[in-house]
Formats: structure tokens, sequence, C-alpha cells
């Protein structure tokens, strides 16, 4: 089964020439926020300095992210969420799409199911603490606008283009008759997300846009900037990639489509204490470590916090067990939002 450990990290950004931010020292920052937060909540990046030079210089700049809606958040999902709304809070024009639509076509789930979760799913980010008025929340469905931009955009796209954006996982999904490889409703899920990206440069005018996702879906950025090239845009598309939150029962991933491998945001307190103090399994290293992951990635820890939290899970002991338990109270009152009436 494929493993996103540091192997497979180094084997993506030496094929894709993508600059490293874990193993060298990164040369940017994003307006207050230092290299060295940057380091803990992203792994890699792709042209992320020119998107910081443009930035300083007071070019019209915005990050974008999607969330799939295939189920209930899990952690993976809620670590990107956290991710944009840190972003935002620190001065960013932030844009987050739930991917209504996409889970409508790449995993045939039911329209008016699709609806009502990207309206919980809204809520739910707002009560974490996104802000509409200075941000951009929306769904798919009902910005019928990108659709034209989808089909414009189009033309300068080929099959193999979309055969190419598939994702890593991809076997693992259709083993598990998820998914069914990429059939014409994928490649309309795809095309519409690539038009998430591009819409912003094309019609709102935006010169700098940084896609901001897990690094398994690096390809996706991939296709944006393929049709940037071929359509000769002005404007550029730069990302910022987060590690792969491991998944409990040997699951490389987690995933909402794969209950087993994640911890849902829905889940009550004793669920998530069983499977963070009992379920963590063997780990090589604290960065093997699928508790240690979800400290960097779902959290609201310090840098120097998580420094002393990847040292105890290095010794192990009554520390890393204390702080464990810790970890569990912050993560349910992060969690329970998603209750919250």
């Amino acid at each position: 089964m494929l493993k996103f450990d540091d192997n497979y990290y180094r084997k993506v950004m030496k094929e894709h020439h993508y600059d490293p931010m874990e193993f060298c020292p990164i040369d940017f920052n994003l307006n207050h926020i230092d290299s060295r937060n940057l380091q803990y909540k992203w792994l890699c990046h792709y042209k992320g300095n020119a998107f910081a030079d443009s930035l300083n210089k007071g070019n019209k700049c915005i990050v974008t992210t999607g969330i799939g809606l295939s189920g209930t958040p899990h952690l993976g999902t809620l670590s990107q969420i956290l991710r944009a709304i840190f972003l935002q809070k620190n001065g960013l024009k932030v844009q987050i799409v739930l991917g209504d639509l996409d889970s409508y076509n790449a995993r045939n789930q039911p329209l008016d199911v699709v609806l009502k979760r990207a309206e919980k799913y809204a809520d739910f980010i707002q009560k974490l603490g996104f802000d509409t008025e200075k941000g951009i929340l929306r769904s798919q469905y009902n910005h019928e606008e990108i659709l034209k931009t989808a089909y414009l955009i189009s033309k300068v796209l080929k099959d193999q283009d979309f055969y190419d954006a598939e994702e890593d996982l991809s076997d693992l999904y259709k083993k598990k008759g998820i998914y069914p490889g990429i059939e014409f409703p994928v490649k309309q899920a795809i095309l519409l997300m690539t038009a998430d990206f591009i819409h912003l440069g094309k019609v709102d005018g935006y010169s700098n846009i940084l896609v901001t996702l897990g690094l398994e879906e690096h390809l996706y950025v991939q296709i944006a900037n393929k049709v940037v090239s071929r359509m000769k845009y002005p404007f550029k598309v730069s990302s910022m990639y987060s590690r792969i939150i491991k998944g409990f029962n040997g699951y490389p991933k987690m995933s909402k489509s794969i209950p087993e491998s994640s911890i849902r945001v829905d889940m009550s307190y004793k669920e998530m204490y069983d499977k963070i103090m009992n379920e963590e399994g063997e780990y090589v290293s604290p960065l093997d470590s699928v508790v240690y992951q979800m400290m960097c990635a779902v959290s609201y820890y310090s840098p120097d916090e998580l420094d002393r939290l990847f040292e105890e899970c290095k010794q192990g002991g009554t520390e890393w067990i204390n702080s464990k338990k810790t970890y569990v109270n912050m993560l349910y009152e992060i969690c329970n939002k998603w209750n919250e009436k």
C-alpha cells in the first residue's frame, strides 16, 4: 500500500521540481507569518516565493483552497480549513470553495445530500473563525459563472491532461469501490475544480493565486498551470502543499470515504480519546506518528510547543501520554463546533 512518508515526499518534490520547505530554509514570509510558522503548516511550495513577492508589492493576490464534501469532515479536511483561517487572520485574502458538484460527479453522491452538506460545512467553517466579510466562502452549485469559465478553458485541455492529474490514491479508492477512475463525470469534476482556480485570475482580476492543498493533490495545480500557459493568461498560479495526515488502521491517509481510517468531527469524546490514546500504533519517528501529525495539523499549538511535543513523542513515556490527553481536550473542543446550534 502507498505510504506517505519522507521518501514519498522527496520523490514528488524531485520529480515535479517543488521547493522543499522542511528540508532547506524557506526564503520568504507571507505578510506577518514568518518562515518557521510556514514550515510547521506546509511541507513544500511551487513558486510560493513569487506569490510572496507579488503580495509584498501590493498586487491583487488571493489564496484559495477546495473542500471535498463526500462525507462528514475528518481531521485532514479540518486541517485545510484551519490553515485557510490562519492565513486569513494574518491578513491574506482567502477563498474556500465547497465542492458540492465535485462530490456529485466524482463521488456519485445525490445532489440534495451534497447541497445540504455544503450548508452545514459553511456554518462549521464560520464557527471556526472564517470571516465571510473579509474572504470568500462559496459552493460550486450556486456560482454558475464558474461553469462558463470551465467551458472556455476546456478548449485547450486534452483527455491525457485528466489522466495525468489522477491522484496517487486512486488505486486504493478503486479497490474500495469509492471511485470509478477517470471517467466523464470525474473529468467534469476536475475541470470545474480547475476553473475554481482560473476564474480568480481570468474574471476576478487577481494577478497571483496561491492554491493550498495536501501534497497528494498537487497534480490539480499542474493542470491549472497548463491552462494558464496554453491560454497565455497574464496571471500566475502558485501553490503550497501540506503533509498528509496518516490514517489509522494502516491506511496511508485519513479519508472521509474510509471511516476506519480517520477521526471525524462528529465523534464522541470517548471515541476520540480511545483512538488517540490506544490506536496510535508503532512509529519510527514523530513525523511518522499519526498523533503528532494531528497535533501539527489540527491544533492551536505554537512552533515552540510543537518542538516540545516532538521530543516527548520521540521519548514516549508519561509526558507524552499526558500531552496526548491534553490534546484530546483541545481537539474535541475544535470538532464540537460541528454539532453546535
